[in-house]
């Protein structure tokens, strides 16, 4: 009975490869070789032999394209207009009115604006703080800047003064305008 079982198989693996069949494999991936074999990977190959991306850097900005003051930003004589109060400076002047637009007038050894959405106009200031959100500053020289808080702008003219940001979205910038 084995002999019998061994023969068909036999007999029918004989037919089956005299009769031509074929079995294939093909791979329906786009550009795939149908003789490629299922383990192998496309290639991937680039027209360097650097397997870095490239990175494009931006041009360098010319001395023209220096950052201006928002045109949305009054100027610093249309604060000045629109002043709610008046004050000349003090030593150790601190200017905490919510909302309010304050001209503070002569040189300063030290100021501090706080609060939201308060905008100071300053002549010369040796230290300058600034703490709170949404604060604006028009400054005509500015020696030391310290920044906290949130979204504050200061405008200064001048050289530049010496920064200490630890704010969020500060903006500092020379006022040409």
């Amino acid at each position: 009975m084995r002999r019998t079982i061994t023969s068909v198989l036999a007999l029918g693996v004989a037919a089956v490869v005299l009769t031509g069949c074929a079995v294939s494999i093909t791979d329906e991936r786009e550009g795939a070789s149908p003789l490629a074999s299922p383990t192998e990977a496309p290639s991937l190959e680039t027209a360097t032999d650097d397997p870095r991306p490239e990175v494009i850097a931006p041009p360098a900005p010319d001395a023209s394209d220096a950052p201006e003051a928002p045109s949305s930003l009054r100027t610093r004589d249309e604060a000045i207009s629109l002043a709610d109060t008046t004050i000349a400076c003090t030593p150790g002047l601190v200017i905490a009115d919510d909302g309010k637009i304050v001209r503070v007038e002569g040189a300063c050894d030290d100021v501090t604006v706080s609060g939201f959405a308060t905008v100071a106009v300053l002549d010369d200031v040796s230290t300058l703080t600034v703490s709170g959100s949404g604060i604006v500053v028009y400054a005509q020289q500015v020696g030391d800047l310290v920044v906290s808080g949130d979204v504050n702008t200061i405008l200064w003219r001048g050289s530049a003064p010496r920064l200490d940001d630890t704010g969020v979205a500060t903006t500092s910038i020379r006022d040409t305008r």
